[in-house]
């Protein structure tokens, strides 16, 4: 049987990528996909556009798994290019409302709450394995709840790992992972600044950042508990 490692290779995907969000084990207690429980380990693994869900046995062998989509604009693509009707499987539209007044805002299907006691997500996601591709029946929507974590740290990184970031998130994230340099970010919002252009309250909170950055970690929007 393969390591759950191999599994993420397949998916061009590595717990040493810089977009690695979170790495944990969850207890089988402390979690449930689309009302059930899974027996043995389960790991979690979070990504900033992704989250795979991995049960394994002794020695990281997987035994099963899931990979679930963050990205509304990827669930958008995945559902498009596979030719399937989001209404017949059940996926939930959650700007339904809002869109019945302007059409053009764009289809939101992730979505993601959090009470005193669990975080859930309900979202596109597929079964996972060895395999590269995968049959449209496959897409399916999935609800899960996690039981939040009494460590405050691996509270903070689980839930970066299941919610997609915000627009402040998306900009520390360019620079994390090396898309734009930190010295070009600062340069786009100083020229901002100068043209006389009214800055967003993301690019201001961003300036706030930029003054910290250097004495450890970042303020992040989505941290709450």
């Amino acid at each position: 049987m393969a390591s759950y490692h191999r599994i993420l290779k397949v998916f061009d995907r590595s717990i040493h990528d810089k977009s690695l969000e979170c790495d944990y084990d969850i207890h089988p207690w402390e979690i449930l996909i689309n009302g059930e429980r899974w027996e043995g380990k389960v790991r979690l693994i979070g990504f900033v556009d992704v989250f795979f869900l991995m049960c394994y046995s002794a020695d990281a062998r997987f035994e099963r798994g899931i990979i679930v989509y963050k990205n509304d604009d990827a669930i958008q693509d995945t559902l498009t290019r596979a030719k399937v009707d989001p209404q017949k499987i059940g996926l939930k539209l959650v700007n339904e409302k809002e869109r019945e007044s302007n059409q053009t805002l764009p289809k939101r299907y992730f979505q993601f709450s959090s009470d005193t006691i669990n975080y859930t997500i309900e979202s596109l996601g597929h079964k996972i394995g060895l395999g590269s591709k995968y049959p449209r029946s496959s897409l399916i929507p999935y609800k899960i709840s996690i039981f939040k974590s009494r460590n405050p740290v691996m509270k903070k990184r689980i839930r970066r790992g299941i919610t997609q970031h915000s627009l402040s998130d998306l900009m520390y994230d360019a620079i994390r992972l090396g898309i734009v340099s930190h010295a070009e970010m600062v340069a786009q919002v100083i020229g901002t600044v100068y043209t006389g252009n009214t800055m967003d309250d993301a690019i201001s909170k961003y300036v706030e950042v930029l003054g910290t950055s250097k004495q450890g970690g970042v303020a992040l929007s989505n941290e709450g508990a």
